[in-house]
């Protein structure tokens, strides 16, 4: 993994991460509840896709799971 894949997570990643539908992630980041953007490698064809830093993941999901049950690697100290 390089320093670009450990900093961002793709839509499945936190979708996965989150317990969510992709769907549900990209309603958050067109929402502006979740930080993203939307990128595209020099090599790949079609539309953008979108990003999201994993430390934006890490807290939004400290305010989305107040007062419910969290996801095992919220409380884990390298996640």
């Amino acid at each position: 993994m390089d320093a670009i894949d450990a900093e961002w997570m793709s839509v499945p990643e936190v979708a996965a991460a989150l317990g969510v539908s992709q769907g549900t992630v990209r309603l958050w980041i067109r929402r502006r509840e979740l930080p993203g953007e939307r990128h595209k490698e020099p090599h790949e064809f079609g539309v953008p896709r979108y990003r999201v830093r994993r430390a934006d993941v890490r807290a939004f999901a400290e305010l989305h799971y107040l007062g419910k049950p969290r996801p095992p690697w919220l409380d884990d100290a390298a996640g």
